[in-house]
């Protein structure tokens, strides 16, 4: 282990330079303008789940049919939290930058933390689900063809 101090560790300050700050709202910027577009985005995916559903044809279809939906609402839960945290970190560290708040550019990067995380257990188990759709797959394929 590394040679950690016993004490509580000392306050430091960070102070970023013109062109780190410059780069920082650069980035905010660009996450503001993600995380719109992704809440119009999802704006659009309701109102297409609206539109299919008042439809007559797909009305007359029944409740099995409308399972069709869950894919769709589950995507749309789980892209709300990465776009609510990339706005949340634009929104905070607009407001650190102008105040030259410390607590609030630690908020932001907190959202900012969240957002990636959030991400990479997503990208896991998306991978989880891939893999076991594959050895389905496989396994559905050699019983089939032991039939055959």
């Amino acid at each position: 282990m590394e040679n950690a101090p016993e004490n509580k560790p000392e306050s430091r300050n960070l102070e970023l330079e013109t062109n780190g700050l410059n780069h920082l709202k650069e980035t905010r910027m660009w996450t503001n303008f993600l995380a719109i577009a992704g809440f119009v985005f999802l704006g659009l995916m309701v109102l297409i789940m609206v539109f299919a559903y008042s439809t007559s044809a797909f009305r007359m279809l029944g409740m099995f049919e409308l399972l069709a939906f869950i894919p769709m609402i589950l995507v749309m839960v789980a892209y709300f939290f990465p776009f609510y945290y990339l706005l949340m970190f634009s929104r905070h560290s607009r407001q650190a930058i102008m105040n030259s708040d410390t607590s609030l550019m630690t908020l932001a990067f907190k959202y900012l933390k969240l957002h990636y995380r959030f991400m990479g257990i997503l990208l896991i188990v998306i991978l989880a689900i891939y893999v076991i759709a594959i050895i389905v797959m496989l396994s559905a394929g050699s019983l089939f063809n032991s039939f055959a």
